[in-house]
């Protein structure tokens, strides 16, 4: 059997900034109480727990899945035998949190993100979140893998132009 649930992470941001407060009425936006890490991991333990899961072969996650998993084990031992961490770290590193202030900052700058109460005015920072996606993607990658993916590769021209707009298949995205 796998298990997989669902955390506060997605390229397109997600529906718990949709989440109706119950005290207000309204959605939550950015008013949605702070997750940590371990958070997501007791959270995971609790759906387990419901649904009768004792113990598990492993417990897996990729990057920020990878920190939850590592919680997870920290935090109930001997509930897994095993644990796999794809891409993933103990803690963010001072570039992971330079990056992620960065990528803050972008989605703030979207016109669209209204001080966090975008779903009031019906409307998504999806520019932002997109720039923000863009800073994030190149720190996945090496720079063989991104030599193989994009190369110098021109797109749509047969000469660089020299200008604002994307010469290079990557600057596409």
């Amino acid at each position: 059997m796998v298990n997989s649930h669902y955390h506060n992470d997605h390229i397109w941001g997600n529906q718990v900034f949709e989440s109706i407060n119950p005290a207000t009425g309204r959605a939550y936006g950015s008013d949605f109480p702070d997750l940590t890490i371990e958070d997501i991991a007791k959270a995971g333990h609790h759906l387990l727990h419901e649904l009768g899961i004792d113990h598990l072969h492993a417990v897996v996650g990729p990057s920020m899945g990878g920190m939850s998993a590592l919680s997870f084990a920290m935090m109930f031992p001997g509930y897994s035998d095993n644990l796999v961490l794809i891409s993933s770290a103990p803690r963010a590193t001072p570039f992971a949190i330079a990056l992620r202030s960065l990528q803050r900052e972008i989605i703030r700058s979207d016109p669209d993100w209204h001080g966090g109460k975008y779903i009031a005015e019906g409307v998504s920072p999806r520019k932002g979140l997109s720039v923000a996606r863009m800073a994030a993607h190149v720190t996945y990658l090496s720079e063989a893998a991104l030599h193989r993916k994009f190369g110098r590769t021109l797109q749509d021209r047969d000469a660089l132009t020299f200008g604002f707009d994307a010469d290079f298949l990557q600057e596409r995205f």
